[in-house]
């Protein structure tokens, strides 16, 4: 299972590419990164589905935007630091707003969309056996509308943890 975490930096880069990370990212922002001591490393989502998560990691890379980590610091380009990609969360909130249409998000004041509890329509629990996940894309009459929902949810969490890692001032995690 896929999952998307807020952490500090140090909790997952040894020091010597702690300093070649912040270092990269200093030199791609043309500023000093400092990010929050004060706020705790949380994981926002833990049960993405795989597949649903890679689908949505592609659409990312469709946009030039796909990274593994995203720190709350404006800068353009991927920044690469060995097997490490890293982008900006606030160029990851642009596309985000740009794919808004593609995943059939309606258009809502974006604290709607921050308020939502997250229920759309199918149970996590219900996906967590992959022969079961795996139906549900096989399935020729609910299973493309079952991926749909779930990569629309997929959106509505990393819309929220892009938020929460810019208020928060915490690089943003993908895993999976």
């Amino acid at each position: 299972m896929a999952t998307i975490e807020l952490a500090h930096l140090s909790d997952h880069f040894l020091e010597d590419d702690l300093e070649s990370t912040i270092r990269a990212v200093e030199t791609a922002c043309g500023t000093t990164f400092v990010g929050s001591e004060e706020e705790d490393s949380e994981v926002l989502e833990n049960s993405i589905d795989d597949d649903v998560f890679t689908d949505f990691r592609d659409r990312l890379e469709a946009n030039d935007i796909d990274a593994d980590v995203y720190v709350p610091v404006e800068f353009d380009d991927i920044v690469q630091v060995g097997d490490t990609r890293i982008a900006s969360t606030q160029s990851l909130r642009m596309v985000l707003d740009s794919l808004r249409d593609d995943f059939l998000i309606e258009d809502a004041q974006e604290g709607d969309i921050e308020e939502d509890d997250g229920d759309d329509d199918f149970e996590r629990d219900d996906l967590k056996d992959n022969d079961e996940a795996s139906s549900y894309y096989a399935d020729e009459d609910g299973g493309i509308e079952m991926k749909d929902e779930q990569l629309r949810h997929v959106w509505r969490a990393v819309f929220r943890a892009s938020r929460e890692s810019i208020d928060r001032n915490l690089p943003l995690f993908f895993h999976n």
